[in-house]
């Protein structure tokens, strides 16, 4: 990685030399040394300095942009040489839970079969409280079960439980539960019962509730809730579903679809998964869980 694009995008956001010494572990004429390297290279002036305050020059804003993206694409090229240290062959058999399996689960074996191109992967679709017996009794080679700490050398990712809508320019992202049209789905009956749980504890009956429509898998429900979240009527409530973030997170970041806040739920605990990798003693692949963990930070899952 070029270090003086570092320590240049540093000193934009910080515009304190000081302080970007201090953020990066260098002294302070270092920066200097390191920026003036850069305007002496690209023949510009990146800072400008008025009284004890640095602001960044119209050519610094210009490098600026390219360098977050060079520094973007030095990262991807860092997560993609840890990925393909993990590399191997052979074929075997995921255990996956089923809120993953209709979430991240496609791109992860895409990923895993890009780089490991010499390896077949093949998976079943378990309940959470059989993958860690279905690896001890061989059924599978390895699993992602719930459970784990962030500390722990098999841990996976932390997955979130969202209310989701359609987005819209609403000012107010709060919904009365009592108003809103739920879109539910079946196929998932562990993040159901999760759901059921926590309407219980809010003091919510569910009976009482307006269910819109009841899907059959969490991946149609996401695609109804596209497509006719918004409704026919502009004034009629949209509809809201509760789903995983591993599942809609790439939605969110598009503007596609948008986090709203239940109010009889704002004083409910976010339901939040822990997800570990699970293998026998005599697993032929310890490569995975490496993978899988380096995996979870490029997609920005951690």
């Amino acid at each position: 990685m070029d270090f003086r694009l570092k320590v240049f995008v540093t000193a934009a956001q910080e515009l304190n030399f000081s302080r970007t010494a201090e953020s990066l572990g260098i002294s302070q004429p270092a920066v200097s040394k390191h920026i003036q390297a850069l305007e002496d290279e690209y023949k510009v002036e990146l800072f400008s300095r008025q009284g004890n305050k640095y602001h960044l020059t119209y050519s610094g804003e210009i490098l600026l942009e390219k360098a977050k993206k060079i520094l973007a694409l030095y990262t991807e090229m860092e997560q993609e040489s840890s990925l393909l240290s993990t590399v191997t062959e052979g074929s075997f058999t995921i255990g996956i839970p089923r809120a993953l399996y209709y979430g991240l689960f496609p791109d992860f074996a895409a990923d895993w079969c890009r780089l490991s191109p010499k390896s077949s992967i093949s998976h079943k679709v378990l309940d959470l409280k059989q993958i860690e017996k279905s690896v001890q009794d061989g059924d599978v080679s390895v699993g992602i079960k719930a459970g784990g700490k962030i500390e722990d050398l098999d841990y996976f990712f932390t997955d979130t439980l969202l209310a989701v809508s359609t987005a819209s320019k609403k000012e107010n992202p709060y919904y009365d539960i009592s108003e809103a049209r739920l879109l539910l789905y079946e196929g998932d009956p562990e993040t159901s019962a999760e759901i059921s749980a926590m309407f219980s504890d809010a003091g919510i009956n569910p009976a009482t509730l307006k269910v819109a429509a009841t899907m059959k898998d969490p991946s149609s429900a996401i695609k109804f809730l596209v497509e006719y979240g918004r409704g026919t009527s502009s004034t009629a409530p949209p509809l809201v579903s509760f789903l995983w973030k591993s599942q809609i997170g790439e939605l969110i970041r598009k503007g596609i679809l948008e986090t709203v806040s239940i109010t009889e739920l704002e004083d409910s605990a976010k339901i939040r998964r822990n997800y570990s990798i699970c293998r026998s003693l005599d697993n032929k692949i310890p490569t995975f869980a490496a993978f899988a963990s380096g995996w979870a930070k490029k997609k920005q899952l951690l």
